[in-house]
């Protein structure tokens, strides 16, 4: 893959546990920084990083490279806002479901096209374009596809991407789940052109109205997790409870690490 330096990268203004950069900005300044993103000579990967992503880039040297190479890094978890808080940064949690309808609004003023690439299905897609229309009139998406539960072949994938570099969409949206979502924007990051990807993981399903948001509470009290938990335990235990407690412990463990 082709990696020069004449690739712009948001400058990271602080690391989490020695492992990932982030970028601490307000919701406001996120929507801005977006739409005056360079997607030349390679086209722009925004990842939304939260504890689930630290953990993964913790046990996967090649996961931290692509958090660490992306365009930008927004920060989605409290823990993180947190810390860069302490740190003396003025900068909010930029969460799919928070930041998605902001830039939905700013690219109806600006004429701005998406795709939007993952969902469990396509009922769950025709229900995301109903809603989207609905919500924001005039909105213009130029594409959808809901790509099997298996690896794509490379005719498959090539495809695809013909499709998607036809109808010249100036933001992408991927939702297929953390970090695989991140990994095929990394990939595909030179075979599409000129867009800005975002990975958004179960965006799409807030969205279609098949997902419940947490309220503003329990997110302000870092919280959401618990609420996520309750309504899907089965799949979600292990990403929260264990994912959790082992959070705590690479922090403990960076700590003690920067006082030796």
């Amino acid at each position: 893959m082709m990696r020069t330096d004449k690739i712009y990268q948001r400058k990271r203004d602080f690391d989490v546990c020695g492992i990932v950069g982030v970028c601490a900005t307000t919701k406001k300044e996120f929507v801005k920084e977006v739409f005056s993103m360079p997607t030349t000579p390679v086209s722009a990967t925004v990842d939304l990083v939260g504890v689930p992503a630290i953990i993964s880039a913790k046990e996967n040297p090649k996961i931290a490279e692509m958090y660490n190479r992306s365009t930008m890094a927004a920060i989605d978890g409290m823990p993180i806002v947190k810390i860069g808080r302490r740190k003396g940064f003025s900068c909010e949690r930029c969460a799919a479901p928070d930041i998605m309808g902001d830039v939905f609004k700013e690219s109806v003023k600006q004429g701005k096209s998406h795709y939007f690439y993952g969902g469990k299905d396509n009922e769950v897609l025709k229900k995301l374009r109903t809603n989207l229309e609905k919500d924001y009139p005039g909105i213009q998406i130029v594409g959808m596809y809901s790509p099997p539960f298996r690896a794509l072949t490379e005719e498959e994938d090539k495809k695809i991407g013909d499709e998607i570099n036809a109808l010249k969409p100036d933001f992408l949206w991927v939702g297929i789940g953390a970090p695989k979502q991140e990994m095929w924007m990394w990939q595909h990051q030179e075979k599409i052109n000129n867009t800005v990807m975002f990975g958004v993981g179960a965006g799409f399903n807030f969205f279609a109205g098949t997902l419940d948001k947490a309220p503003e509470w329990m997110e302000k009290a870092s919280l959401e997790w618990l609420f996520r938990l309750s309504k899907e335990p089965k799949r979600l235990w292990r990403r929260y409870i264990l994912g959790g407690f082992k959070y705590l412990y690479y922090t403990a463990e960076y700590k003690l690490k920067k006082k030796k």
